[in-house]
């Protein structure tokens, strides 16, 4: 990685939340005036505050909020959500700002006269976004309506908040020492993702407690929490209850927006700062010319994308090469010691007695294996356990270091192909490239995890070698020759997933089993750790090509409906189609039919009626649809 080189961030941290909560409690008991839209997905709440006159709060859903003198020119016309706004929300009085939490959460109460209890208004500034308003406990007006197994966001619907995370801020030094513990990753991955910092904020941590990011995040950890724990404090400190803001650039580029001093930015080579009395105006300036001016044709940006992901291949060879080095080593070892006699007996030959060099050579089942001289052949098998250990270790850290690579890359393609117009979202359309995961079966689930499964033997054997990380689970139906399916670890920042990702993962890995074709109504998975999947069997065994071996516990899911729902989901300004869990599909984006096992001899016409109602070539219909018989109805 480059030490220059910054993405620019692209959304709030939960800093940064805090910040706008801070600004929005010195404003008194304000009053809302009216609701209005302010370009493209930004709405605007005019405040009147005593002493203070008019301010304004504006929130882009899924990226950032501010609390302004003005916003500039407001659209002519009213959007149905910003009626909705000034129904419900006119003439109400603020009375709380509740805590973030460490999250990217903007919540506020008001009362009004002729409300029944107090009315919340909430934006969540993570993902996709919303905005949400309740009155006494229930949903009044939702911008995104959608559904999980643990929460529905629609009208009518109690009100709650977003699963929470690790509060950060919260914790003692206890608390912090015992997650760095529990970490298999370095300390710059810990303190984004397990901690809840996210990537600018932990690398801040990191350089005031003046450590290195890449070290493991087990590795003193009674003396980096806390270092970890003081840093927190601090920022909070300097965060203040009437946030300054400091807007960061490197030559043309601007980086990054704090509510403090930035000291990872502070004397880099290019970098300049300037200063505003608000964060709000700060974090406006840089994120309104940010939606304006960032491209996806940007030469720079594709340069830098481009550079790391050479080395992201770099990486991957290296994981290759240790993962089969470690194999190898293994399968020696276990080769000498299933031979032992026939080891010995060509050792003590007079061909071996003879060789020249320091190490004497034996061929066992077809296999050359070089021992060294003046060694028994158990103490040689235990040499070439050693080696394939520390080969292990290094492929672990290696592992790591790609699993962030792939997280820094999506953040940053995020960041630097945003689009804010119709013309560039256009553009964005016409040179679409796939997605890696497109190779292989993929969806979403309900809390935006992807989940990624094998076609066929070969793809299962290249998915699990290629793209199991640490962190990741691997599911698998209870079923001989079902596909290898991987739920991916969020990336550092975003929420952890639940159950409920895990149990549409099961469901989505039994409907592509056997289990379809069968015509099963149900059927039972299991996942495991993805330190619990490897290809070494016991001694003597074979495990084919696409099969891999399972060790310690199981983790049984049962009774997962063979149900699929086929829809759109969106990507980067365009649709895919998606075969996943209804639910997933309801949440992430259309469902427009739901599947279930049907009679095979009925297949070819469902599936051409099928094609004809979706407007679906019938090849492409056909790579997303399981094995067997289908029956279709509209959802």
């Amino acid at each position: 990685m480059a030490a220059d080189v910054i993405a620019g961030k692209d959304r709030f941290t939960s800093v940064d939340a805090l910040a706008v909560v801070r600004e929005l409690r010195s404003l008194g008991r304000a009053h809302v005036d009216k609701a209005f839209d302010v370009g493209p997905g930004r709405i605007a709440l005019t405040l009147r505050a005593t002493g203070l006159g008019k301010r304004a709060l504006l929130v882009r859903p899924g990226q950032y909020a501010a609390v302004l003198d003005t916003v500039g020119e407001r659209d002519d016309d009213l959007s149905p959500l910003a009626k909705e706004l000034r129904r419900v929300l006119s003439g109400a009085a603020l009375v709380a700002v509740s805590d973030p939490g460490g999250e990217r959460y903007l919540e506020m109460e008001f009362t009004r006269g002729d409300a029944d209890g107090s009315i919340q208004f909430a934006a969540e500034l993570f993902g996709a976004g919303n905005l949400l308003v309740a009155r006494g406990g229930k949903l009044a007006v939702v911008a995104h309506p959608k559904t999980w197994a643990h929460r529905a966001v629609r009208i009518g619907a109690p009100y709650t908040r977003p699963p929470a995370r690790v509060d950060p801020f919260g914790l003692d030094v206890g608390g912090i020492e015992a997650i760095l513990r529990a970490s298999r990753t370095d300390r710059a991955s810990t303190l984004a993702a397990r901690l809840g910092l996210g990537g600018p904020v932990a690398e801040e941590v990191l350089t005031r407690t003046g450590t290195p990011g890449e070290a493991p995040a087990v590795s003193e950890a009674d003396e980096f929490a806390p270092l970890v724990h003081r840093a927190l404090v601090d920022l909070l400190d300097e965060v203040g209850d009437r946030p300054k803001g400091y807007l960061y650039s490197v030559g043309e580029d601007r980086v990054d927006v704090t509510p403090f001093e930035s000291r990872r930015l502070t004397g880099r080579a290019g970098a300049t700062v300037e200063a505003f009395p608000t964060f709000s105006e700060a974090a406006h300036r840089y994120f309104d010319a940010r939606v304006e001016r960032v491209s996806p044709v940007d030469a720079a940006a594709a340069n830098q994308l481009g550079e790391w992901r050479r080395q992201r291949e770099q990486q991957e060879k290296a994981v290759e090469e240790l993962r089969s080095l470690a194999t190898s080593l293994n399968r020696q070892a276990d080769t000498l010691l299933a031979n032992f006699p026939e080891a010995e007996r060509q050792l003590a030959s007079p061909a071996a007695s003879a060789e020249s060099d320091d190490d004497q050579t034996v061929t066992l089942e077809g296999t050359e294996i070089r021992v060294p001289r003046g060694k028994t052949v158990r103490a040689s098998a235990q040499g070439l356990y050693e080696e394939a250990k520390r080969a292990q270790s290094k492929l672990s850290g290696a592992v790591a270091a790609l699993a962030d690579s792939d997280a820094r890359l999506a953040q940053t393609a995020t960041a630097l192909l945003a689009v804010s117009s119709k013309a560039t979202s256009e553009v964005a359309a016409r040179r679409r490239t796939p997605n890696w995961f497109e190779r292989y079966r993929w969806f979403f689930t309900s809390e935006g995890i992807l989940v990624i499964g094998g076609r066929d033997a070969a793809s299962n054997d290249l998915l699990v070698r290629r793209y199991l990380n640490p962190g990741d689970r691997y599911v698998h139906a209870d079923i001989h020759g079902a596909p290898s399916v991987i739920v991916k670890h969020p990336a550092p920042g975003e929420p952890e997933w639940s159950a409920v990702t895990l149990h549409e993962a099961a469901q989505w890995a039994v409907a592509f089993s056997k289990a379809w074709r069968a015509g099963l109504a149900s059927a039972s998975a299991f996942a495991v750790g993805a330190d619990q999947v490897s290809k070494s069997a016991a001694s003597g065994e074979f495990v084919p090509r696409g099969a891999w071996v399972i060790h310690g516990t199981k983790e049984i899911l049962k009774d997962l409906p063979t149900e699929l729902g086929l829809g759109t989901v969106p990507d980067r300004g365009d649709t895919l189609w998606s075969v996943a869990p209804p639910r997933a599909l309801e949440a992430r984006g259309t469902l427009l039919y739901v599947l279930s096992p049907g009679p095979e001899k009925e297949r070819l016409d469902r599936e051409s009626q099928l094609a004809r109602d979706a407007g679906l070539p019938r090849d492409r219909l056909q790579a997303l649809l399981p094995s067997g018989g289908i029956t279709v109805r509209r959802a």
